[in-house]
């Protein structure tokens, strides 16, 4: 009887990629490329220098309703864009 092949890396990379969290969203709808580099930087930064809420606080300026928790995932790396 033969075996069957070994299909591991066939279903890995055609695992659905999810798509991007709010952070991921907002970066997408941002037309002004200064704005995005500008978001980019700042969940680059420390925590402790700019903060969650002043990230979310710009976004809401610019229309984007995202929430705290999304932006600590997306700080840390483990929300979907790193899917």
């Amino acid at each position: 009887m033969a075996t069957k092949p070994d299909l591991s890396e066939f279903f890995k990379l055609s695992r659905p990629k999810r798509p991007p969290c709010q952070i991921g969203h907002a970066l997408a709808a941002l037309k002004d490329a200064a704005e995005r580099d500008a978001l980019e930087a700042a969940c680059k930064t420390d925590p402790g220098i700019i903060t969650n809420s002043a990230i979310r606080d710009w976004l809401l300026v610019r229309k984007h309703d995202v929430s705290v928790n999304r932006i600590v995932s997306h700080r840390k790396g483990s929300c979907t864009c790193n899917d």
